[in-house]
């Protein structure tokens, strides 16, 4: 017997997105829809996989304590870790990353934007087009650098202040 994804997904009580995301990180073997003719999915194969799939997940879930307990330990010496290489300064959060990265892109956006109005008037009655590219070759080299001598935003800056300033070392 076959049957869609959605109707599959009634079978097994789940919503088609969750079983879509427990499909999508499962190997292929394990793999929960097979596609059979006419674009729909084996019914048999999905039940058998579905099981296991829901017996592996129950074996998982019943550890032993020193398992467990292991398990814990190399998850906060990964943390200790993490905490270690962000105060070295070898890590930085990606968020923080994300908002400088967005305010750089903005100040060339903004820049960039200007750069018609700022040019028109002087190239209204030019015809040399070296003398045109030129002048608008440093126009574009001179936003550029300006954005490379611009200094760091306050919130960045204070962040890659050198470890250990105005703290003492125990």
């Amino acid at each position: 017997m076959e049957l869609t994804k959605k109707e599959l997904a009634t079978v097994a009580g789940y919503t088609y997105r969750r079983l879509h995301d427990i499909d999508r990180d499962l190997p292929k073997e394990k793999k929960l829809f097979v596609a059979g003719e006419g674009g729909k999915y084996d019914l048999a194969i999905f039940v058998q996989r579905w099981v296991a799939y829901n017996v592996d997940c129950e074996v998982e879930a019943v550890d032993d304590l020193d398992v467990v307990k292991a398990r814990h330990e190399v998850v906060k010496t990964q943390k200790t870790e993490l905490e270690v290489a962000r105060m070295r300064g070898q890590l930085v959060d990606v968020q923080d990353v994300k908002r400088l990265w967005g305010d750089i892109a903005n100040t060339v956006m903004q820049n960039l934007i200007r750069l018609p109005s700022k040019l028109a008037p002087s190239l209204k009655m030019m015809d040399n087009t070296e003398q045109i590219a030129a002048i608008i070759d440093a126009e574009i080299r001179g936003v550029l650098n300006g954005l490379a001598d611009t200094p760091l935003p306050e919130y960045a800056a204070e962040e890659t202040a050198e470890p250990g300033d105005g703290e003492e070392d125990e």
